[in-house]
Parts: C-alpha cells; structure tokens; sequence
C-alpha cells in the first residue's frame, strides 16, 4: 500500500480504476501497482485521466499527480 496525492483546484471525487475512493487535494491510501485516476464522468478537466505507478509512497511524501480544468470552464 501507498498513499496518493490528486491535486485540482478545488475539491473533486477521485476514482481509481473506475471506483471512487478519495477526493483531491488530501492524500489517501491505495494499492501498489499501476492505477487509472480520473475525476469522475464529468469531463471539465485535462487530461482526462492519468497512469500512477504506486509504489508504497508515505502519507508524508506520496505519489503526487494532478489534473487541471478545461479552459473555459469555470471549477464551481
């Protein structure tokens, strides 16, 4: 196990393999191995999902990825 870190400007669900398990910007503990991370079905960020190769990363220093939103779309 591993911890993770989405980070997104606001707060968003985090789906990991398409079942969600967090939400963004607060780091939270998923299996090692290589997961798909999105932010859910409502596709106003890029990109549209991410490869993150977990590896038994520390809450202190987890794997960190992130996601941004479209332009044009205002983050509610």
């Amino acid at each position: 196990m591993g911890f993770l870190l989405v980070v997104y400007p606001t707060v968003r669900e985090v789906f990991i393999d398409d079942v969600q398990i967090g939400s963004t910007n607060e780091p939270f503990e998923v299996s090692n191995g290589n997961h798909r991370i999105d932010l859910g079905t409502n596709r106003d960020y890029t990109p549209s999902s991410r490869r993150v190769d977990v590896r038994g990363e520390p809450y202190a220093a987890p794997r960190t990825t992130s996601f941004r939103p479209l332009t044009g779309h205002a983050t509610p």
